[in-house]
Order: C-alpha cells, then structure tokens, then sequence
C-alpha cells in the first residue's frame, strides 16, 4: 500500500510539471503584428514580451524598457517648429539583460524593425518614425502629441531573424508569408518570454518548454500545452474529467458548474472587465446601412433579459464600448432601453411594412432579413443569437444565423470583412482607450493597410473621424474627457456597433494551482504565465 500511494503521488507530481489548456479558439498563425486576435495575444503571453504593459491592477509598467515615460521625468519632449506644428519625441531605455531565445541581445534595431512591420499592417495614426541612439536606447516620433506616448513604443521583432526576410518582400502580404513567425514559429529568437514555442499546428495545437534564457522568474511547469476544443460543451467535458487542467473560453453558465458543484477541486472568480459584447454591421449591407433600422434592432432587443436569463445579472448591459469601470465612460450617454413600439415605429420610417409570414419588406421589394454570423460550438453565444432571433422577429426583423468554427470567423470572415450582415464578438480594449482603430475609417480593412485594420463593418463618418483624431492629440485629461463625450454620443447615435452587454471575465483555477487569479481582469493572464505553479 505504501509504494502503490508512493507510486500515485510520483505520478501526480509528474502530471503537473505539465500544463494543459484546452482552448475553444486558437490562432491560424504566430505573427504579433499582421492581424489583431485577442486569442493570438493570450498564445503570445507565454513565449513573448512587450516594450510596456498595464498590470492586472490597470497600472501602465515596463515589461522591457527601465523606466515608463513621462514629460515630468524628460523623457516626453513637445517641440514647437517654426511653421507651428508640435512635434513628440518619448525617450525608452531597453534593460541591459534582454535576449532573444537563442541568445542574441536585443536592442533597438529590433525595434525599429518592429515599427516598420507595424506600417505595413496596422500602423499607429501621428508615429512617424523610431529613431535609434545606440543599442539600448531610441526614441518615438509623433508628428503631433499623443496622450497615451507613455505605451506607444512598437514592440521588437528580431531583426537578426525576420529583417532580412522583411526586406527582401515585395509587400507587406509576401512578407507575412515568409516570416519565420509563420513558417517555422518553433525558432527559438522569435521569443523573449518565460517560454519558448516548442510545437504549433495551425488552428490546433501549441506547446511550450522554458526559456532557459528568460531573466525573470523561473517558470513553474516544464510543459504548457495549449489545444483546440472547439465546441464549448466538451470543453468542460474534459475540464471536469480532468483530461485538461485550465479550460479557455467556457462561456458565464458553463462556468458556474466548477464553482457550484465541484467547488472542492476548483477555485472560481467572475471578475468585471473591460470587454464588450458587440454586433458589428456590415454598412455595405443597403437594409444596414440605414441609422433607423440599426436603431430599431437596439430597440427591440431585450438585452436586460438576456443579462437576467442567461448571466444572472452577474454583467451590465452594454451602452457603448466603455465598460463601467472606465472613467472616461458618459453616465448619460443614449440608452436604447427594450421597446418593441419605437422599433417598428422607426422600421415603418425607414419605409418598411409587414409581409404575409409578418417578417418585413421594403419598398424594393426585399424582405428585412439579416445574416447573423458567430463562432460556432459556444453555447452562450448561440443562446444570445437565439434571443435576438426571436425578439427581432417580434418587431418583423428576420434574423438567419450563419455560425462558422472560430478560427474561419476571427482569421478569414472578420478579417477579409465577409460576412453579408451582422458578426457578433468580443472585444478587449486597453484601459483609456480611444477607440481609433475599431471606429476610424482609415482602419477599414483593405489591401491598402494588407487587411491589417480594425474597423471591421467599414463604417465611416467624418465627424466621429476628426474628434478620434483630436483626442489621440490631447493632453490635457479635462478636455480629452470633453472629447470622449462628444465620441460616445456620436456612437451612440450613429450605432457603428449594436452593444450588447460587458461579460465577466472568468478565471477558473485548479485548487493545487496558484499565480492564475489576478484582482481585476485588465490584463491576459498568460502575461504572468511565469508565476504560474504548483501550490
């Protein structure tokens, strides 16, 4: 009996050297830059580090440089020039013990090529350059202020990998082919983090082993396997049966049964964030692109009960794409609370009237039927499409769910902006946002920026445009606040997105585990993956 538990407890210490995450999203590729995937970020968090980084307490620190920037320390300079523009320049120092995973120092040059690749794809409206000092210090150069300069460094890329291949492309596309990030992603200098990538399969499969070169803390696990389980349910299936150890992506219900009914063997924290759950319209859509309609979907959907039914009034409903947490949030911004009248009230405006099976038609001829498209296999969300199904048809909308498997939704649908109607998402802003990149209409996805933008339904208004451009260029925290009233009522009106409600972020820790949980959710947990351990 004694070498039989002996035997047991050497088996279990052996199962936890190792880590294993089952995931219901994954990314397609490993490139930071070419396109902006929540889930490629939290993949990236256990093998790579960026410049600067908000703390899960939302507090701005370094992660590579010695010191965050600041015009009260000098290393934000505004100059005036002669023809009256005003000029940025914000020093950063690199930490004298970075390498990359294979040993070479990194030093500004990488992140000069950093912010070339970033040009390409997704390019940071007013940076107009990196200039490099020597090997450890650079600077960023604005052609205007920018209130957030202090986390606007481009994150480094390895030059002594990826930048003869960035030279050597035709294009940004031929680049994103060739990359290393890409084809061979188990190379150990494409990495500065406590792990390194040992094995990926695209849209399947990740492991990691430890960087034996990493600084800081000596990661916990000799293995951190990451893998796709597409489908919600048998997500927790294997989380309860123990063929996983940490489940990503179990939506609000699902994650309740850890914490009711196994509460002995998993600890379990909804946590407000930052996110917002949001339907995107595609306004090439004719039937779309009318305010009215779009207004009258807010209308008549009854996001209150879809908070009560399907969350336990655990999250808020959504107004906008702040959160409540945030302070630049407007208390009285438009609300469009659940009222069936004014929603066809505002459908009979727009010229629409009732069909003989009661779905709407207009003047055109063609009824109101609109796709709606989501990831496939996550209940929650199929449950909030079956809601809006419903309700929206109450007041003649007809809705047709169109889900395909994450990975075609997020790499191909979203991004090549595919999708006929509605897409239906998650999205995860950085504290103090200004919210450029989603509702900007430079940031349309096109071959111009190589598909690299965020403004995923191609809305476009000159006016949300401008006040966007001027807030980036304020300084002054009083009048930026003015600004970003002045952003949240123009969303609000114009309805760019159909806001929906803020999910809690759920963590879900194994009792034996520890360094999982932080205080609040405004940061990926895989960027602490290092304190991460056995208890």
């Amino acid at each position: 009996m004694l070498l039989a538990s002996l035997s047991d407890q050497a088996q279990a210490q052996a199962r936890r050297d190792t880590l294993t995450i089952g995931m219901v999203e994954f990314p397609q590729d490993m490139h930071p830059f070419i396109t902006n995937q929540l889930v490629r970020s939290y993949v990236h968090g256990f093998a790579r580090r960026g410049v600067a980084r908000f703390t899960a307490e939302g507090t701005l620190i370094c992660g590579l440089c010695t010191e965050i920037p600041s015009i009260a320390n000098g290393r934000a300079i505004v100059s005036k020039q002669p023809d009256g523009r005003q000029l940025m320049s914000v020093r950063f120092t690199l930490r004298p013990d970075l390498v990359w995973g294979d040993g070479v120092k990194i030093t500004s040059r990488d992140i000069a090529l950093g912010f070339a690749v970033l040009q390409l794809f997704s390019p940071e409206p007013g940076l107009i350059g990196v200039k490099e000092i020597d090997e450890a210090n650079y600077t960023v150069e604005f052609d205007a202020p920018r209130y957030d300069f202090d986390r606007l460094s481009p994150d480094p890329l390895p030059d002594h990998l990826e930048g003869p291949i960035f030279r050597a492309a035709k294009d940004g596309l031929e680049y994103g082919r060739q990359s290393l990030f890409n084809r061979a992603p188990t190379t150990p200098g494409l990495w500065n983090g406590p792990y390194l990538v040992d094995r990926f399969l695209p849209g399947e499969q990740a492991s990691f082993k430890p960087n034996p070169r990493w600084t800081g803390t000596k990661p916990g696990f000799q293995t951190i396997t990451l893998k796709v389980i597409e489908n919600t349910a048998a997500l927790l299936a294997n989380l309860l049966s123990g063929d996983i150890d940490l489940a990503s992506g179990l939506t609000f219900d699902q994650s309740l049964a850890p914490a009711k009914d196994h509460a002995d063997r998993f600890e379990v924290r909804f946590i407000p964030s930052l996110s917002v759950a949001m339907m995107v319209p595609n306004f090439a859509n004719p039937q779309l692109a009318d305010k009215r309609v779009r207004q009258a979907m807010l209308y008549g959907i009854d996001r209150r009960a879809i908070v009560a039914k399907l969350f336990e009034n655990h999250v808020p409903v959504a107004d906008g794409t702040l959160a409540p947490a945030e302070i630049s949030r407007d208390p009285d911004i438009r609300k469009y609370p659940f009222d069936p009248a004014r929603a066809r009230a505002l459908l009979a405006e727009a010229g629409y009237k009732p069909g003989p099976d009661k779905i709407l038609v207009g003047a055109d001829g063609k009824k109101l039927s609109i796709d709606l498209s989501g990831a496939s296999g996550i209940r929650l969300i199929e449950l909030v499409e079956q809601v809006i199904q419903s309700q929206l048809r109450a007041v003649g909308v007809e809705i047709v769910v169109r889900n395909e498997p994450p990975r075609v939704l997020l790499g191909e649908t979203v991004r090549k902006r595919s999708f006929q109607g509605m897409v239906i998402f998650t999205s995860l802003p950085a504290p103090d946002w200004i919210p450029y990149a989603r509702f900007h209409s430079s940031r349309i996805p096109s071959t111009a920026n190589n598909l690299g933008g965020s403004n995923y339904g191609g809305y476009a208004n000159p006016a949300l445009d401008t006040v966007l451009t001027n807030a980036q260029t304020e300084l002054d925290p009083i009048r930026r606040l003015a600004m970003w009233k002045e952003i949240q009522a123009i969303q609000a009106e114009d309805l760019p997105i159909l806001p929906l409600y803020h999910p809690a972020a759920v963590f879900i820790q194994p009792r034996w585990m520890t360094g999982i949980l932080p205080p609040k959710s405004l940061t990926l947990p895989s960027l602490a993956a290092e304190e991460w351990r056995v208890k």
